[in-house]
């Protein structure tokens, strides 16, 4: 835990040290509009803005697997119910996986 304090306060200090040295202004301009701010804080949005842009490529594949994980659940109880109908009847299954080894 102390390590990772640790870090966190290098890594403060890094972004401390950068934005202080690179604080002068700069203009943006993006089509029509024009936006004037310091480096590091530019550069902080240009970072935030991959962040957000790898979250929202993340998502679907994220919502696939939940998807999948539902069915596969759902698939499990359903086999489990099926096998505990078949042990309360007292039948035994023809072919059990540990006949195969």
């Amino acid at each position: 835990m102390q390590v990772f304090l640790f870090l966190a306060l290098i890594f403060t200090m890094v972004i401390v040290i950068f934005a202080v040295q690179n604080s002068e202004i700069i203009t943006l301009v993006f089509i029509n509009w024009t936006f004037e701010g310091s480096l590091a804080f530019i550069l902080l949005l240009t970072f935030l803005a991959g962040l957000l842009a790898g979250i929202f490529l993340f998502i679907p594949a994220r919502w696939r697997k939940a998807m999948q994980n539902r069915v596969n659940k759902k698939r499990v109880h359903e086999l489990e119910k099926k096998l505990s109908d078949i042990d309360e009847q007292g039948i035994k299954p023809e072919h059990t996986v540990e006949e195969e080894y």
